[in-house]
């Protein structure tokens, strides 16, 4: 099965002879923990059933869904109808790839209803409609993946397969396929990962008008071939999907919805800044936030109906307690019109704390409706955490992509990303995301690294700390903390990120919903040039008191392998200290290909003298598990 990669995102396995920047997507993305547990309660939900996905939680909600490995966000899909959507894909809910994938396609996420009573006759017109996009800011669905809809039959107690859909990028095409009529569609379109197809099916069989029905969508995913690279072996076969509404009384052409409803994020209230350390906001204040502050929103219609909308407003210091209610008027917004609004507001940011301040930001949209729509109220309110703790964040905590350095020459390579301290202090600490990639192949050895600003540019190197690797944990919601030797920071520009260990990609967490590409900066050809992908390495700074607990250690000093001779000929051997005990060994070229593998020892010999020259990979497996590398020349 052929894959096709995201424009943004360049795999370049075949061109790796030099270094290469690359962009490719994640294996697990930032998610919570959530029990899987079976609702308690045996009562079947009554219609309307109705969920966009718009109540800010980060799975489906319990009301409505079997619990499951399904995500919800409102960051990974592009122009979604209304803010949330459900991501169906190949990893589990502790963000690893299912590990019985293969090349075939198999069934992966699954996302399932509670029983509904769909006791009625056929004569009441009951319709299941659901919006879906393929790929969105995520991995792109191969040609042979796909996204089915199964239905339950009660008296039959077994799933029917009754709706499918495919897509092709290549051939730009995506192809829908209703079983319950045999009948095919196919759509042609050059924006598939950026558009939202509508689909509408009529349930008037009655295997399925019965009390307990169910329905389920399921995600057939399969492993990338030309991902022969562990660390591009990543999650893959997204599909979002949005507006799911069953109801009776509806047609074939009830896909509109009569309804106000934001589909955007509230504008980030801090200019440069997602987050920045509350002893340094006095600094900020006046150049962060503007005078009067601005609250801005933006919103939609989703039909033809005009509607007088009334925005409503709050700030809550969960420091005090103290909730701040503003009015923001109300106006006609017409039918199908997007519309944007900003409320400027007078509000002093204060904090009982002494390290720290929380505000949560809300926005309401009022109209007046009935009983009959109440159910589609959760996308008229936004929620927006506006937090002060000890550090600087550019990124917004969610990684959609992975970014790092690959191929040969990216040995010691660096790459730094700016910074803009208001204030003289200590840096203590360093959070980096790291995605996870296939047996964590991205656990690799690199060293945290300041600099100096030089007209724009990385300069003078500040401090380096000692070779360290990443450290993953179950709860993909976290950064890895690392705490370093306080280096007195003045205030202005500065520059912090890593220097390589390896000629291995890294896989660091790449935010694409904000854009800090001219403060992104890597030192390929030798000199430091900027980044050519728009987005924000998920990586941060902490000023003053670490009061974050360290969540890796630098790797010790005899955590490392020297292989001699190097260059070699015909073979090589491995020194390490006797703690370590190499038990295997793998060699991979610049390409990626596996071209020796086997079991070793220290001061063991390793032929080499059927590999062509050129510059190798050694991979070296401890019998404590650990994986170490070491870059071997072979040259005759």
């Amino acid at each position: 099965m052929q894959k096709t990669i995201l424009s943004i995102a360049l795999f370049l396995v075949t061109a790796f002879s030099f270094g290469q920047e690359v962009l490719v997507n994640l294996s697990g993305y930032p998610t919570v923990e959530q029990k899987l547990t079976s609702r308690n309660s045996k009562s079947t939900l009554a219609l309307p059933f109705f969920d966009d996905f718009a109540r800010n939680l980060p799975y489906p909600t319990p009301e409505l869904w079997e619990p499951s490995n399904v995500t919800t966000s409102r960051t990974y899909a592009i122009n979604p109808p209304t803010i949330g959507v459900a991501t169906l894909d190949a990893v589990n809910r502790k963000g690893t790839l299912y590990q019985y994938l293969s090349n075939t396609p198999l069934p992966a996420d699954t996302l399932t209803s509670l029983p509904i009573n769909l006791n009625y006759p056929s004569s009441d017109s009951i319709y299941l409609s659901f919006s879906i996009q393929p790929g969105g800011l995520g991995y792109q669905p191969g040609a042979n993946d796909s996204l089915v809809l199964e239905l339950y039959s009660p008296s039959e107690n077994r799933w029917f397969r009754s709706w499918a859909a495919s897509v092709n990028f290549s051939s730009s095409k995506i192809e829908f396929y209703n079983h319950l009529l045999n009948k095919k569609n196919e759509i042609s379109s050059t924006k598939l990962d950026s558009t939202f197809f509508p689909v509408i099916i009529n349930l008037d069989n009655p295997l399925f008008l019965q009390n307990g029905f169910r329905f389920r969508f399921i995600g057939y995913a399969s492993l990338m071939e030309n991902a022969t690279i562990p660390g591009f072996r990543t999650n893959t076969d997204h599909w979002h999907i949005d507006m799911v509404y069953l109801n009776r009384q509806r047609n074939w052409d009830d896909t509109v919805y009569n309804d106000i409803a934001f589909r955007k994020a509230i504008k980030p209230f801090l200019k440069n800044y997602t987050s920045i350390p509350w002893s340094h906001f006095t600094q900020a204040e006046n150049i962060e936030l503007t005078k009067p502050r601005q609250f801005s929103i933006a919103y939609h219609n989703l039909g033809p109906t005009t509607w007088n909308v009334t925005r409503r407003f709050t700030a809550l210091n969960l420091s005090t307690g103290v909730e701040y209610p503003f009015s923001g008027g109300a106006e006609n917004i017409y039918g199908y019109q997007e519309f944007s609004y900003t409320r400027e507001f007078d509000y002093t940011f204060t904090s009982s704390w002494e390290d720290s301040a929380k505000f949560v930001m809300k926005a309401f949209l009022q109209t007046d409706f009935d009983e009959a729509t109440k159910h589609l109220r959760y996308n008229d309110t936004l929620e927006h955490h506006l937090n002060f703790y000890n550090y600087y964040a550019l990124d917004d905590g969610s990684a959609e992509s992975g970014y790092g350095l690959f191929g040969e020459g990216t040995l010691n390579a660096m790459v730094a990303q700016r910074f803009h301290t208001y204030k003289t202090d200590n840096l203590v600490g360093v959070m980096i995301y790291f995605n996870r990639s296939y047996n964590d192949a991205n656990s690799l050895p690199f060293k945290i690294t300041v600099w100096a600003d030089s007209n724009g540019k990385p300069g003078q190197m500040l401090y380096q700390k000692s070779t360290t690797r990443p450290l993953f944990t179950d709860s993909l919601n976290r950064f890895t903390v690392y705490r370093i030797d306080p280096l007195n920071i003045p205030a202005g520009d500065f520059y912090l990120g890593w220097q390589q260990g390896s000629i291995d990609f890294m896989n660091v967490g790449f935010d694409r919903n904000t854009n800090n590409q001219s403060k992104i900066f890597h030192s390929l050809p030798g000199y430091w040039v900027n980044t050519e992908f728009q987005g924000t390495i998920m990586i941060r700074p902490i000023f003053g008191k670490l009061y974050q607990t360290p969540t890796a250690t630098p790797a010790s000093k005899q955590e490392s392998i020297y292989v001699y001779p190097n260059p070699a000929s015909n073979f090589i051997r491995i020194n390490a200290d006797e703690t370590l005990k190499p038990m295997s060994y793998q060699l991979v070229s610049a390409t990626g290909q596996t071209v020796g593998m086997g079991t070793t020892t220290s001061n063991g010999p390793i032929d080499v003298s059927h590999i062509p020259n050129g510059i190798y990979l050694l991979r070296v497996t401890t019998s404590g598990n650990q994986l170490l590398t070491a870059k071997v020349i072979v040259a005759r």
